[in-house]
């Protein structure tokens, strides 16, 4: 079965953290993405950040209208994700908790092909 995680952060939390703090994370997201490459033959795919995403919106009338920002306003913000082949949904859910370092969440979605 295949899932993609999604790793969804607190904005601005990140312009919050200390120098150390900073470079703590930038060492375990090093590892994990050697651990994720290795185990899982996958990568880490990041998104530019909130302010930098455009949506666009079908209106009930028909009209197009092209928004600054994210589709979906809120304090947590998706900042990228990672798409894993694992046996089980328990399996990805272990997998979840390990991309978790930060405040925040990470969603799981079970992918299906058609």
């Amino acid at each position: 079965m295949q899932f993609m995680i999604t790793f969804n952060h607190i904005d601005g939390l990140w312009e919050r953290l200390s120098e150390e703090e900073r470079s703590s994370h930038e060492q375990w997201l090093a590892e994990f993405m050697k651990n994720l490459k290795e185990q899982k033959q996958s990568n880490l795919v990041f998104f530019n950040p909130p302010d930098q995403r455009k949506s666009v919106r079908k209106q009930l009338d028909g009209e197009m209208e092209v928004l600054e920002g994210p589709a979906i306003v809120g304090p947590e913000q998706v900042g990228g994700y990672y798409i894993i082949d694992a046996d089980t949904e328990d399996e990805a859910v272990e997998w979840a908790k390990k991309g978790r370092w930060m405040v925040g969440s990470n969603e799981i979605r079970q992918m299906y092909s058609v």
